[in-house]
């Protein structure tokens, strides 16, 4: 492994995770029937971290923890009974703003207002269609994971079921992993309409469905818990012009190679303003399109079985062999090698 290769990934470490998410994951893992001080120690947290729920926890040690969980439940579906879970811990202001708006569309648009709070590097995106709504959802930094997506997909359509005090809630999802072997829990949480082995990770709702009202909302309570989650936010390191140029290659790369003229547009700059952000930010768009590359590839090598022609593609590689070529370059071993080793450590 190349070590200033290594070094220079500004853009994908640093993250962090909220004190009360961690406590809602270990309180899910302990009704699961797992060790919470087993947890906590593989994971590297002590629990003078989690006294305040508003405490930053580092986004490597809440992927140790997660991965020890799963590790542990030996279940596939350990993600989708975590997110049901948390459903019922209300995210804390968070979810208090979002219960006590008038319909589940104010809801759900409170996700990525306030998602900083849960997780400084998650992107939630809504996308307002004619008769759906979409909101996709990624990270921007660290490191991915399939299991992500199942705690929070599980605990939003869980926690919108609750505030229409529905049993259903007619969605289509889908996932970047692989179907699992008895999709059974993920038809109870979600319906029939399942994708696997998607490029984006998404919801869609019907606008019938986000027109529901939220049973017994408190105008007074959603504006107070409105006011302090805006204060959080503030006290959250505010997401620097590199995680927004991250954001836009991690959306663009499935459609093939994004140039540095088109992200640049997205972001109604030009070329020249764009790489001197990025210049100021001690980095460069090569460099975070290759630590983008090389996070994604990760993933999708070590969590999903596309074949390396389909993962080629998604990075955004017209040829196979550019690929080969650029993760040999990054790794020191070829894709097809990662894949059957695994990767080289759990947390890079």
């Amino acid at each position: 492994m190349n070590v200033g290769q290594e070094h220079k990934r500004p853009a994908l470490s640093e993250d962090t995770v909220a004190a009360f998410l961690v406590s809602g994951v270990l309180s899910a893992a302990h009704s699961f029937g797992l060790d919470i001080s087993a947890c906590m120690r593989a994971a590297v947290i002590a629990e003078a971290e989690l006294d305040n729920p508003t405490n930053r926890i580092e986004f490597p040690n809440f992927i140790r923890l997660l991965l020890f969980i799963q590790q542990q439940a030996r279940d596939d579906s350990i993600g989708l009974y975590i997110g049901r879970e948390l459903a019922f811990a209300n995210y804390y202001a968070l979810g208090y703003a979002a219960a006590n708006g008038d319909t589940l569309f104010d809801a759900l648009q409170v996700l990525p207002r306030y998602e900083s709070l849960v997780v400084s590097s998650a992107n939630t995106e809504i996308i307002d269609l004619r008769h759906e709504v979409e909101v996709h959802w990624s990270l921007t930094g660290g490191i991915y994971l399939a299991m992500l997506e199942d705690i929070f997909f599980a605990s939003w359509i869980t926690q919108g079921k609750q505030l229409a005090g529905t049993d259903e809630l007619t969605t289509a999802v889908h996932f970047t992993h692989p179907a699992p072997d008895n999709p059974e829990l993920w038809h109870q949480t979600y319906g029939t309409n399942l994708f696997f082995d998607q490029a984006i990770a998404k919801v869609i709702y019907h606008k019938d469905i986000l027109a529901l009202p939220i049973l017994e909302p408190d105008p007074f309570v959603h504006q107070v818990m409105t006011e302090k989650a805006d204060t959080l936010v503030a006290e959250v390191k505010i997401p620097c012009f590199t995680r927004k140029v991250i954001n836009c290659l991690t959306k663009q790369l499935p459609l093939g190679e994004p140039d540095q003229q088109a992200i640049a547009s997205q972001l109604n700059i030009s070329e020249r303003t764009l790489r001197r952000h990025l210049q100021q930010e001690d980095t460069s768009y090569q460099a975070l399109l290759d630590a983008v590359r090389r996070q994604r590839a990760n993933y999708y090598l070590h969590q999903t079985s596309l074949s390396l022609q389909e993962i080629s593609s998604r990075l955004g590689y017209q040829h196979l062999t550019a690929f080969n070529a650029a993760y040999k370059r990054w790794t020191g071993r070829t894709p097809a090698r990662s894949r059957t080793e695994g990767p080289l450590r759990a947390i890079p």
